[in-house]
This record gives structure tokens, C-alpha cells and sequence, in this order.
């Protein structure tokens, strides 16, 4: 089952820049977070403490729109690619009138803290690549 997770942000004063808009490194930290958010609703971490670690090994960002303080933001996450020790995930920033201000996809691998080594994707994260067809 491919599972897309929505996570609203607010923009506040101090994600913007003087130019009055959202940060472009305040974007990356929300993108951050979403995906954050998408490890947990998988149950990547489910086992209580912690036992893996993902680390981003590539980011792509388009910024398309300027967002804007006082806007609520759905950033929305879902698997796009999956291989044998990496994945990507696709990701979109959506404004308040339904338009498409960031898109991105990071490619991450997950470690195992005990013996600080990257691990085969773990299968609650496979569990929602697409079937194929």
C-alpha cells in the first residue's frame, strides 16, 4: 500500500528572509520534518528507542512559488523509488490555493546505530513502493 502523508507547517516570521518570503534553508528544514514524519507513520521507529538511523545521501529541490507568513503549508511525502539500500521519496509543498510552491525528491539510505552500517531498505519502508505493473 503507498501511503502519501500530509504535514501542515505554518509559516512564522522567523522562517522568512527580508525579502518577506519563506527561507529557502527554513523550506529545506520543513521537507526535513515531513519526511520525518512519514518514517514515523511507516513505523521505522516503532521498536521504541531508536534503532535506525537515515541519513539523506541526495536532495533536489525546485522552488516554484514564494510562500508567505501567516500561510499554512501541506507538505506532502510519499515513496518514489525504492532499491535494495536506498530510496527516494517525493515530496511537494502545496499552498493554501491548491498550487505547488516546492517540489523536491531526497534519496536517503537507513543505518543500523549498533553496528553503524547502512542496512538493506527495512520493509516497512518497502511495504509502499507501488506494485509493479
Amino acid at each position: 500500500m503507498t501511503v502519501e502523508l500530509e504535514t501542515i507547517i505554518a509559516v512564522y516570521k522567523s522562517h522568512c528572509d527580508r525579502l518577506g518570503h519563506l527561507n529557502h534553508g527554513q523550506a529545506v528544514k520543513f521537507l526535513e520534518r515531513a519526511r520525518r514524519d512519514w518514517y514515523w507513520s511507516c513505523g521505522l521507529w516503532a521498536e521504541g528507542r531508536a534503532r535506525y538511523g537515515v541519513m539523506v545521501v541526495n536532495l533536489n529541490v525546485n522552488y516554484r512559488r514564494e510562500c508567505f507568513l501567516g500561510e499554512r503549508l501541506r507538505v506532502m511525502t510519499r515513496v518514489h523509488v525504492i532499491g535494495r539500500k536506498s530510496f527516494t521519496l517525493a515530496q511537494r509543498v502545496v499552498k493554501p490555493d491548491e498550487s505547488v510552491a516546492i517540489d523536491a525528491e531526497a534519496t536517503s539510505v537507513v543505518m543500523d546505530l549498533e553496528s553503524r552500517s547502512t542496512i538493506l531498505v527495512p520493509s516497512c519502508i518497502a511495504a509502499h513502493l507501488p506494485p509493479a505493473l
